[in-house]
C-alpha cells in the first residue's frame, strides 16, 4: 500500500505528458519494429507482458502507445516489481530483523541462497537490502558485454 501513492503520482505525471510523442524514430523500443516511434498492438504481441496490459497502457485509446505511454508503463512495472519483491522479502524474513539469514534464504529464496557468501558483503551472516542494492548498483555500473 506504501507504493499506490507514488505509482499513482508518476502514472498522472506520465498521463500528463501523453501528448509529448517522441518524434517518429525516436521511441528506442526493442519492439518498435517499423520504428516509428510507436508501439502497435501487433508489435507488442510478441511481448507477453505489454500484449496483456496494452489496452491499460494505451491512455489516450489510440490503439498505440507512444513514448510517454511506454514511460508509464514501465514505471507501472517497476513499481509491481518492487512491491513483489518488498512482500517476499518480509516473508522470507521470518525473524523480522530486515535482513535474510543463511537458513531463512535457503527456505524462501534458494537463488539468494546460492549465491549468499558473494551477497553478505560484511561476511556477518545476513543479506541486508544495502547489500542487495550494492549488488545491483555494481552489475548496472558494469559495462555490456559484447557477443
Amino acid at each position: 500500500m506504501r507504493w499506490t501513492l507514488p505509482i499513482a503520482a508518476l502514472l498522472v505525471a506520465s498521463f500528463a505528458q501523453a501528448g509529448d510523442a517522441p518524434p517518429p524514430g525516436k521511441g528506442g523500443y526493442p519492439m518498435d519494429a517499423n520504428k516509428d516511434g510507436f508501439v502497435t498492438r501487433e508489435e507488442a504481441k510478441d511481448y507477453p507482458m505489454l500484449s496483456a496490459q496494452f489496452d491499460a497502457a494505451d491512455a489516450n485509446k489510440d490503439g498505440k502507445l507512444d513514448g510517454a505511454e511506454m514511460n508509464a508503463h514501465r514505471e507501472a512495472m517497476h513499481g509491481q516489481m518492487r512491491a513483489h519483491g518488498e512482500e517476499r522479502w518480509k516473508a522470507a524474513d521470518t525473524d523480522g530483523d530486515a535482513a535474510i539469514s543463511r537458513d531463512e534464504a535457503k527456505v524462501a529464496m534458494p537463488r539468494l541462497a546460492a549465491e549468499f557468501d558473494r551477497l553478505d558483503a560484511n561476511a556477518d551472516g545476513k543479506v541486508t537490502r544495502d547489500e542487495m542494492r550494492a549488488v545491483r548498483s555494481q552489475r548496472q555500473d558494469r559495462p555490456a558485454r559484447s557477443e
